[in-house]
């Protein structure tokens, strides 16, 4: 075996997430206040509070402050819109019509590489949540530990990160039989790289990745590529 242990990333890596913008404003269209909403209209604020959330969810490192930034970018988003209702339902529509979609392929290959006796851990830029969407999903049954940026203050490309799952999966000093799988050249394989740990790329988007000691066009090829 090539590698005793496997770093996972999550968003883009495992899954993609998405907004169910029509039910979004199915939900909410009886609050509009500038006559009917559209999907059209709601589809490029509703991505900008997505993606508001992600770059901004490592300042919120507990539950109650993660709810209190949901509430805030929920009303936001909706002002935007020109939609008035109650922020705790505004929250609650935002959070419910968020989409964890996996790829087709993603079960099928933590299960092999379970199977091969390989303990999983999650390394994830990722707010306090994490583990709940992982529940949700049935996934947590895969992981020996989940390390998400926002609880641990630290975020790929940062050694920071990369040094707590060394920490909690106990191979700080067997790092050279960790391999890290991400999407993000950047953020994974040269935030992996650097505390030497080896990295896959999963590209799905034509990326280069010089550092990477593997690229991939999914996650297909990685049980083999981890055997060696």
């Amino acid at each position: 075996m090539r590698y005793d242990a496997v770093f996972l990333d999550v968003d883009k890596t495992l899954l993609w997430v998405d907004v169910d913008v029509e039910g979004y404003v199915n939900d909410l269209a009886p609050y509009s206040t500038n006559g009917s909403l559209t999907v059209e209209e709601a589809c490029g604020p509703l991505q900008e509070s997505l993606q508001t959330h992600i770059s901004q969810n490592i300042n919120y490192p507990t539950e109650e402050e993660l709810a209190k930034f949901r509430r805030e970018n929920a009303r936001r988003t909706a002002e935007t819109l020109g939609v008035d209702a109650p922020t705790d339902v505004l929250a609650k529509v935002l959070e419910e019509r968020l989409v964890f979609k996996p790829y087709p392929e993603s079960e099928e290959v933590m299960e092999e590489l379970v199977e091969m006796g390989l303990p999983l851990y999650v390394v994830s830029n990722w707010d306090v949540a994490l583990e709940g969407v992982l529940d949700d999903l049935g996934w947590t049954r895969y992981f020996s530990g989940i390390v998400a940026s926002a609880k641990i203050g630290s975020e790929k490309p940062e050694q920071a990160i990369f040094e707590e799952a060394l920490r909690i999966s106990g191979f700080e000093e067997r790092r050279d039989r960790v391999v890290h799988v991400g999407n993000d050249p950047i953020s994974d394989v040269r935030g992996a790289s650097s505390c030497g740990i080896d990295a896959v790329l999963i590209d799905r988007e034509c990326l280069e990745a010089p550092e990477a000691v593997a690229i991939l066009p999914d996650l297909h090829g990685l049980p083999a590529f981890v055997r060696g």
